[in-house]
């Protein structure tokens, strides 16, 4: 396998691995995590049963082969390029918008940098099926994880036009600096959008 190209992480700030998963194993995942949220017995605070937005929050304690999933050398190689350091996984949470649903305002994963090329936390989002523009992808500004003017400044910003969508099938890992700006789109499809998403941080928030 040729080597993970980890450059657009600098630029872009965002990198997709494919075939971290296989659609088979994705869909899985997404079966026990669904089936975490039947089980009251099970609850953990951050779950969300009944909601537009499914959640069951730390999968690393819930489900032995999650860890194992994030010990990948693709993925923790991104995630370390950003960082400048391996560190050890932080949370896995799933999250699963139901039709008409997911929509998000665009936001960051940890506070603004103070200067461009600062990296204190790094997030996963890893696909449990096909993610398209109509069942609601994650929307990226690219190069914005550099800019801590636009990070403050949020609220009076109209960046639609620069977005880009991160879509792609079953299985794959986007990896991306949490300082950049990004958002859940609106899921427009009859099914649900499930995923992982975990974080490394550098410090708790």
């Amino acid at each position: 396998m040729a080597p993970l190209d980890l450059s657009p992480l600098g630029s872009n700030g965002s990198i997709a691995i494919p075939g971290l998963l296989t659609p088979e194993n994705a869909d899985s995942i997404a079966r026990r995590c669904d089936a975490l949220l039947g089980n009251d017995l099970d609850a953990r605070p951050g779950d969300k049963s009944a909601s537009g937005t499914r959640r069951a929050a730390d999968l690393q304690d819930r489900i032995p082969e999650i860890t194992g999933l994030f010990e990948d050398p693709g993925l923790l190689g991104a995630v370390a390029h950003l960082l400048g350091q391996h560190l050890p996984l932080t949370d896995v949470a799933f999250r699963c918008p139901q039709p008409g649903f997911g929509e998000q305002s665009l936001h960051v994963d940890d506070v603004p940098i103070q200067h461009a090329g600062e990296c204190r936390a790094v997030t996963s989002i890893v696909t449990l099926c096909n993610f398209t523009e109509d069942n609601g992808a994650t929307a990226v500004v690219p190069g914005s994880h550099r800019r801590p003017d636009m990070q403050r400044r949020l609220g009076r910003l109209d960046l639609s036009s620069g977005e880009v969508m991160l879509t792609g099938t079953a299985g794959t890992a986007f990896v991306f600096s949490a300082h950049l700006l990004h958002r859940g789109t609106r899921n427009r499809s009859s099914g649900p959008r499930p995923a992982l998403q975990a974080q490394w941080r550098l410090r708790a928030m």
